[in-house]
């Protein structure tokens, strides 16, 4: 059920649980999926609501609406309300709308103002939040993401790593060197990895960052002082220690988060020599 959702948005699912618990309700309902929305991702929520009444009233407005009863165990499994439902689905549907590949936060953000007769969507519509202003402004802010960067939650990996280069910047750069060739294996590994092809992903990355050095290589002629850092890199056996245990997507994201973070020190470090 949830294949296509990102790992935000899976946790948003976890914590409406433990918020369901919390107040004693046997099924998750809206007002939990919101508690969980605005717990996992304060970014998006407070981005929304900043003309609006402090969010941390959000749960005081909950508590005054719901019967709060005896804490449920978490080890108990608790089933969705037919709401909550919905509202999964008109995320999926939100996130098709918008072209992208996976479902998020926003687009949840989105189902919950479709359930406009619940109580989450009534303290929504209550704080001046409108589906189809919403649906414009995220539609200008993340258009196709995830038709771009794959698997990846780009936003999230950047913040962990000051990295200010994503798929389509990488290949801006690419074409205003002029590196043609390692512009099109990304392209290349960007295409497989949508299809969820692994073993070509993997290898037209491995050679967009070959094809990428040997580039610049020939334009600096030579000059290997640029380089050292990607002299015999292989993703068979870099880092392995930190990729044991990873699934298939999850090691892809990490190759591919490297890879970028690479590619954006040596487009950096080949600019400062051709500066100099």
């Amino acid at each position: 059920m949830f294949e296509r959702y990102t790992e935000r948005a899976r946790r948003v699912v976890f914590f409406a649980r433990y918020e369901a618990s919390q107040f004693g309700s046997t099924i998750i309902e809206t007002e939990h999926f919101l508690l969980g929305l605005i717990r996992e991702d304060k970014n998006l929520t407070n981005r929304f609501l900043r003309n609006s009444p402090p969010i941390e009233g959000i749960r005081k407005e909950i508590e005054g609406r719901t019967m709060i009863r005896e804490k449920v165990s978490t080890s108990i499994d608790l089933p969705l309300s037919n709401e909550c439902k919905r509202i999964l689905g008109y995320a999926g549907e939100e996130a098709d709308r918008l072209n992208h590949r996976h479902i998020g936060t926003e687009h949840l953000l989105l189902g919950i103002l479709r359930e406009e007769k619940c109580l989450a969507g009534e303290i929504l519509f209550s704080r001046g939040l409108r589906l189809e202003t919403l649906r414009e402004e995220l539609a200008r802010s993340i258009p196709d993401r995830d038709q771009r960067s794959g698997f990846l939650e780009l936003a999230s990996m950047r913040d962990r790593a000051t990295l200010t280069l994503n798929g389509d910047a990488l290949v801006r750069a690419l074409e205003t060197h002029g590196f043609t060739a390692s512009k099109d294996h990304l392209l290349k590994a960007i295409a497989a990895s949508n299809e969820q092809d692994w073993p070509t992903a993997q290898a037209e990355l491995q050679l967009f960052l070959e094809t990428m050095v040997d580039a610049i290589r020939e334009r600096l002629s030579g000059d290997d002082a640029v380089f050292p850092i990607f002299e015999g890199f292989d993703w068979h056996t870099s880092l392995r220690g930190l990729r044991s245990g990873l699934s298939a997507d999850d090691d892809w994201k990490f190759r591919w988060w490297l890879t970028l973070l690479l590619a954006e020190v040596l487009l950096k470090r080949f600019e400062q020599r051709l500066n100099s």
